[in-house]
């Protein structure tokens, strides 16, 4: 399927790695132009020229950590017109004892997780409506739908952005503009393999064990491939998605135990 992007020109958040990295080359293999940014600037580079290489598309690199406001007009000052904004914010670190949360750690995680996306799709998100074209797509989590007290560090922030994004969704969807969350499960990507190895330093049991144990947690019994949610992004990005909007989308393999 030809997804009626190309040419179009796209911001990843997050692209040195993971998830971040995987969509980045999806688009591009829809011939998006692509501004990558990431806190890692040599990772950027060596994506970045990857990609020229084998797509022919620009690419710019911003090294910035946009959960500071210089680190998000760095990234403006780079592009400010995108017709894509894709958001992916990492999980802060966490002390599951919610008692032992500061208010600093709160201002951190809101600042990753929430103020950072909402300062980026305040400021495009209406040279998209004069466009006539925008796609706003958040990688978030499973948890929104299902919140864990000692994830609410993570958690809070990312409700409060499902909740900006419905309203940016439904006030601005009737000039092609959309605004989306994926809801993600586990996925197989160097954060959680490096999670798997710390949970079997505390446990002192094998790490391939761990990995299994958690592959067990949905349906699918694996972890995802960022490719898979790479796929589901791209479609969300797409001249197809015009009337999906205002959405907070699963792709969990099935881990979330409700129905809606």
């Amino acid at each position: 399927m030809d997804l009626g992007i190309a040419g179009r020109t796209a911001i990843v958040c997050g692209a040195s790695r993971g998830i971040g990295r995987a969509i980045a080359r999806r688009l591009a293999q829809e011939r998006v132009h692509l501004v990558l940014a990431a806190r890692d600037g040599l990772a950027l580079a060596a994506l970045a020229a990857d990609i020229r290489s084998e797509h022919g598309v620009d690419v710019s690199e911003v090294a910035a950590d946009l959960s500071l406001a210089a680190g998000r007009s760095t990234l403006l000052a780079a592009c400010g017109d995108p017709d894509i904004l894709v958001h992916n914010g990492a999980w802060p670190d966490e002390n599951p004892d919610f008692r032992a949360w500061s208010r600093a750690d709160w201002l951190r995680a809101m600042d990753a997780m929430l103020f950072a996306p909402v300062a980026l799709i305040t400021a495009v998100v209406e040279g998209m409506k004069a466009r006539g074209f925008g796609r706003i797509v958040a990688v978030s989590s499973r948890f929104v739908k299902e919140p864990r007290l000692q994830h609410m560090l993570s958690v809070s922030p990312r409700l409060g952005l499902a909740g900006f994004m419905n309203g940016i969704g439904r006030a601005y969807v009737r000039h092609n503009v959309t605004a989306n969350a994926m809801l993600t499960g586990i996925f197989e990507t160097d954060t959680q393999i490096a999670f798997g190895h710390e949970l079997a330093r505390r446990s002192g049991r094998p790490f391939e064990q761990i990995w299994q144990e958690r592959a067990a947690t949905n349906a699918a019994g694996r972890f995802g491939r960022p490719e898979e949610i790479a796929a589901l992004c791209a479609f969300l990005c797409s001249a197809h998605a015009g009337f999906v909007t205002a959405q907070n989308i699963l792709i969990d393999g099935g881990g979330y135990p409700g129905v809606f």
